[in-house]
């Protein structure tokens, strides 16, 4: 029969088997969506693709921004190679020269399936209203941020047709002889541009028809 002395040994030695059995996980905390970071990116390669790293598209411009809020903004792929037109479904994969080399979702190179994505997405995107294309007011919604999406539907039919990304602010280098525009500015791809007036309209032939989409990401995704 095991003493008072023992019995204490014996519960305290089992008491520490058992915490060195126990695997402590400390939680991963929610992993934060960086504005700055995905206007860093897209300025980056607003003008120069980042390729091989990602394909080039004729149509580039949903890529581009897409490169930007996954890369540079730490937007995490959702339904990760699965369910490629699906909407709740944002990825690429591959490397090379080649488009070949790669695959993706139809919401990584499209911008109306980028933009049915963040609405599906939670928290994602967050609508913030709408603009003319022959907009020249300085300032986006005030909700608006660096990192942030715009979307542009022509009006000639086809929806949401095109897609940029908000990096800042300031007087847009891309200007027109005798013509100045300033306020917030974009990135965009197809036709590259590095701080292009947020409405584009120096450059849209399409601009008295077009209605502009504006969507803040939520940081805390």
């Amino acid at each position: 029969m095991l003493g008072s002395m023992s019995r204490r040994r014996l519960v305290g030695a089992l008491a520490a088997a058992f915490a060195a059995s126990l695997v402590y996980i400390t939680p991963t905390p929610a992993l934060a969506y960086s504005g700055s970071g995905a206007a860093s990116y897209a300025d980056t390669y607003a003008i120069n693709p980042n390729s091989p790293s990602y394909p080039v598209f004729s149509s580039d411009c949903t890529n581009f921004i897409s490169q930007a809020a996954s890369e540079g903004g730490g937007y995490p792929f959702r339904n990760a190679f699965n369910n490629a037109t699906s909407d709740t479904s944002w990825w690429i994969e591959g490397s090379g020269y080649s488009t070949s080399n790669f695959t993706w979702s139809d919401s990584w190179s499209v911008a109306d399936g980028y933009y049915n994505f963040l609405m599906a997405d939670l928290p994602g995107g967050i609508p913030e209203g709408t603009a003319s294309g022959t907009s020249t007011a300085y300032w986006t919604p005030s909700a608006m941020v660096d990192g942030d999406m715009l979307f542009y539907d022509w009006g000639q039919g086809l929806g949401i047709s095109h897609a940029t990304i908000q990096v800042g602010y300031g007087i847009d280098p891309n200007q027109y002889p005798n013509k100045v525009y300033d306020g917030n500015y974009v990135d965009e791809h197809t036709t590259n541009r590095y701080h292009a007036f947020w409405s584009l309209y120096p450059y849209n032939p399409n601009a008295s028809t077009t209605t502009i989409y504006f969507v803040h990401i939520d940081a805390s995704n």
